[in-house]
């Protein structure tokens, strides 16, 4: 139902400057979707959907491919892979922004849309900041997550709405299905 699709620059990227990685979510259903784009809190999880972001060096992967459970050997990565060198910045405050039913997209099956830009969606910054200053080959990988147990966990820390309106925006956030989509991994090399 939920096509989660990551899209790599085609070439080597010079060094020092984050890669243009970007996202798109594709409606693979039969019937209508409705999902929420990264908000202030999706990627460093402090509210839904998640969205979570990781880096790891390529060549590490290739080192460990097929050392799972050797020892000393760890794996990192949403998407099975080396060393993690970038992911979320823990939050530096706990509170963030409020849901608002603009937040919340309808994709007509087959349409797709990028959920890192556009209005009220904020950049994958561990993605936008990632500027190697050494040459290597890179894996990017992204999870989406959308299994709150609780419709509230979507709505933020303050600025809430009450009443009639808080029943709106919960019954639209009740239309997201509950799942957790992984991309396919993108890898770029830096030169």
């Amino acid at each position: 139902m939920i096509d989660l699709v990551l899209y790599g620059p085609g070439g080597p990227q010079p060094l020092g400057r984050p890669a243009p990685v970007r996202v798109e979510i594709r409606n693979t259903g039969r019937s209508d979707l409705w999902i929420a784009g990264v908000l202030d809190g999706s990627e460093n999880g402090l509210r839904f959907p998640r969205y979570l972001p990781t880096v790891t060096r390529a060549e590490d992967a290739e080192r460990v491919e097929g050392a799972e459970g050797v020892e000393g050997v760890e794996r990192g990565g949403s998407a099975g892979g080396g060393a993690v060198v970038a992911s979320p910045a823990p939050a530096e405050d706990p509170l963030v922004g409020p849901l608002r039913p603009a937040d919340l997209r309808r994709l007509a099956p087959g349409e797709s849309w990028d959920p890192a830009s556009g209005p009220g969606c904020l950049p994958l910054m561990t993605f936008a900041h990632f500027a190697p200053r050494r040459p290597g080959r890179f894996r990017y990988a992204l999870t989406l997550d959308t299994e709150a147990a609780r419709p509230q966990d979507w709505l933020g820390g303050f600025g809430l709405p009450a009443g009639t309106e808080l029943d709106e925006l919960l019954a639209l956030v009740a239309r997201v299905p509950r799942t957790t989509v992984v991309a396919d991994p993108v890898e770029v090399d830096f030169r």
